[in-house]
């Protein structure tokens, strides 16, 4: 695994190379993300219409958790690296992968890297220009975000996204089909990932359940830690679990990995 370290560079470039041919649509996919903000903008100001406070939101932080979850969103979420994964092993051209010295996890980790990056360059601007003016129209707690915590979540939000999609995607080794799967996990990870709402507006026992499922970890935890709406002992349990459900899930993959590989067969390519 060493030795083949000087090579990710290079499958990173390539990857970079590849991604920008879709800047388009990064631009496009930026310019239309306030979109999900505008209608939640119009639903929370109607549930906020007799109300100060709904638990521990105010309309301004509700839909500056909103903005900044759009921002997780694009950052750690992985763009098409599960077909990609599921193509080549249903297609064979897995095989030429094979060839080389390199693991394929470090492979395709160097290729998600390049998407995420590309995404940022191409769309930073843009969404950065929407919120400004979002902000004039509606009203965001900009001022209140916390880097400091944000981007370690930010960072095993990426990680833990990674690992969970190259599992799913390793299962194409026994199953012909694994969209219906992969629609199954991004069901659970729009309703318990915090994507309709926050999390922390559950009631205290579905809310305590939800934290030790893996999918809070992939967008209201990292969402929550840049908002600042977390205790430091909060966000130190959050953040160790984030951690934890990454490691298993690529302790999984490798173990899916190992065990596809005996049943992995093609011809030419």
């Amino acid at each position: 695994m060493i030795d083949s370290l000087p090579a990710l560079p290079t499958v990173f470039s390539i990857g970079l190379q590849r991604q920008f041919a879709y800047r388009w649509n990064y631009l496009l996919r930026a310019l239309f993300s306030a979109m999900p903000l505008l209608v939640s903008w119009v639903f929370w100001g109607a549930v906020f219409q007799d109300k100060k406070t709904v638990g521990p939101y105010t309309l301004g932080s509700l839909l500056t958790y909103y903005a900044v979850l759009l921002v997780v969103e694009s950052v750690s979420s992985p763009a098409d690296d599960d077909f990609q994964i599921s193509r080549e092993i249903r297609e064979g051209s897995l095989n030429s992968i094979l060839l080389r010295p390199l693991p394929y996890g470090l492979y395709r980790g160097a290729l998600f890297l390049a998407g995420r990056c590309a995404y940022l360059v191409a769309a930073l601007i843009p969404v950065a220009l929407c919120f400004v003016l979002l902000s004039r129209v509606v009203p965001l707690e900009l001022g209140s975000l916390d880097l400091g915590r944000g981007l370690p979540a930010l960072l095993g939000s990426a990680l833990l996204q990674f690992s969970l999609t190259l599992c799913l995607s390793l299962t194409s080794f026994w199953l012909l089909d694994i969209s219906a799967l992969i629609f199954l996990v991004y069901s659970l990870e729009f309703l318990a990932g915090g994507h309709v709402f926050p999390l922390d507006l559950l009631p205290p026992s579905l809310f305590q359940i939800s934290q030790f499922l893996p999918f809070a970890y992939e967008y209201w935890f990292p969402a929550a830690s840049l908002c600042g709406t977390l205790s430091h002992s909060a966000w130190l349990i959050g953040l160790a679990r984030q951690f934890s459900w990454a490691l298993f899930f690529l302790l999984l993959a490798k173990t899916l990995w190992q065990a596809g590989l005996k049943k992995y067969t093609a011809a030419g390519g």
